[in-house]
């Protein structure tokens, strides 16, 4: 029978674990005086490199922009499985109480045919034809309910079947997201490394925002 896998890797989603990309960028430079150089330490910055600190600088906001759209895609994902599991573990907890239901009721009906079967020859005929006709109606009336049960239960197997192999898609999906976190977090830590409270020529600033714009 194939059940609803509870995997290390599926319990790891459903625990929420998804790391969250920050959205708050630095910018190349933050004024600190009125001079044409505006505020940071160490050697004013030349014009290219004020360019490559700007044009990276966009690239990782773009790049955040983007993982914040993905970032919706991939949580109710992982919302929507953890209500489909919560669902399967209602219909499992169902299921149990049902089959012990119908496990009691068919051994009623088998001690009630074992308990026939001792007295038949104590019985008169139409007594002992009435114990068997109900006999064979509890086994009749049961009969559809254990039918309702195995389909049911044989049914759930392509359910549980769908979910895994969603869970499974899923999970290559966080871990492509989770990585792409981490890579973009990595490209801010060097970007702070690089251009993080550098000098810089306002003119330049300007020019350089002006080439940006043509593109």
């Amino acid at each position: 029978m194939n059940t609803l896998r509870t995997s290390l890797a599926v319990a790891a989603l459903l625990a929420c674990g998804l790391a969250v990309a920050q959205t708050s960028g630095t910018k190349p430079a933050t004024p600190a005086a009125p001079a044409a150089a505006k505020g940071g330490k160490g050697k004013l910055m030349t014009r290219d490199e004020l360019r490559a600190c700007m044009a990276s600088n966009q690239q990782n906001e773009a790049a955040a922009a983007e993982l914040d759209k993905k970032k919706a895609v991939v949580l109710k994902e992982r919302d929507e499985l953890k209500a489909a599991k919560a669902e399967s573990d209602k219909f499992e907890s169902d299921m149990q109480a049902q089959g012990a239901a119908l496990k009691a009721e068919i051994e009623s009906v088998k001690a009630f045919g074992a308990e026939i079967e001792a007295g038949a020859s104590k019985m008169e005929k139409d007594q002992l034809k009435a114990k068997q006709e109900e006999y064979q109606a509890r086994a009749n009336a049961l009969q559809p309910k254990i039918d309702a049960f195995n389909k049911a239960r044989n049914d759930r197997v392509e359910v549980n079947k769908a979910f895994n192999t969603r869970v499974d898609a899923h999970q290559k999906i966080a871990d492509d997201f989770n990585e792409a976190v981490e890579d973009l977090n990595d490209k801010r830590n060097e970007w702070k490394l690089k251009c993080g409270n550098r000098s810089y020529d306002e003119a330049d600033e300007i020019a350089i925002k002006k080439e940006m714009n043509k593109k």
